[in-house]
């Protein structure tokens, strides 16, 4: 494969750019990554398209039959705002496009849960005191984690926000915002996300 991309970047004159000699770097890193984390857990799948930042070894821990599909960021955090990690339990799919990021706190998420599509979970905010620049000031340390029990389903776009935390068998609808603790066996949905019902 990387052959046939050398040939065609070759053939339209695009390896003397910079630029895509750092894309193919990087692009060459990222399937590193990618192939290291199938080595460690060969009964998971992991898509090609799944984009790794800041991943060390120990800060992933992915149980059996966990799929994590196309478009997904796994997100560890950086030097500025602090490293989390990601744990996955058993049988977990987390569909296309989703974004979790741990960087400042830790992401849980159960066994058997389903996370739909375009699903964002952050560990942690940045802290915004008046009178300093937000980005410079890291993570803040008051909220910090999202825990999601096993058996959680989590519809399409929902944001799970730093501190958030969902019982098992709760159902969150689609587009929800949950900012605070989800009770085991609830439906919540709306934004912000608030009990809509109960699994019966």
């Amino acid at each position: 494969m990387w052959a046939d991309l050398r040939r065609l970047a070759s053939s339209l004159n695009l390896l003397r750019r910079r630029e895509v000699h750092g894309w193919l770097a990087n692009e060459w890193k990222r399937r590193q990554q990618l192939t290291e984390l199938r080595r460690l857990a060969t009964d998971v799948r992991i898509s090609d398209s799944v984009l790794v930042i800041g991943h060390a070894q120990s800060r992933l821990k992915l149980g059996s039959r966990v799929q994590v599909r196309e478009g997904s960021v796994l997100a560890f955090g950086d030097e500025a705002n602090g490293f989390g990690n990601i744990e996955i339990g058993e049988g977990t799919w987390i569909g296309q496009y989703n974004n979790l990021r741990a960087g400042g706190g830790d992401i849980r998420i159960g066994a058997n849960c389903l996370i739909s599509q375009f699903c964002t979970l952050v560990a942690s905010n940045h802290a915004h005191a008046r009178g300093a620049i937000i980005q410079s000031q890291g993570s803040d340390p008051s909220r910090s984690g999202v825990t999601l029990g096993d058996d959680v389903w989590l519809g399409a776009g929902v944001v799970v926000t730093a501190g958030a935390s969902i019982g098992d068998g709760a159902v969150i609808g689609a587009n929800a915002v949950v900012t605070a603790n989800v009770p085991a066996y609830e439906i919540w949905g709306g934004v912000p996300a608030r009990r809509i019902g109960v699994r019966s």
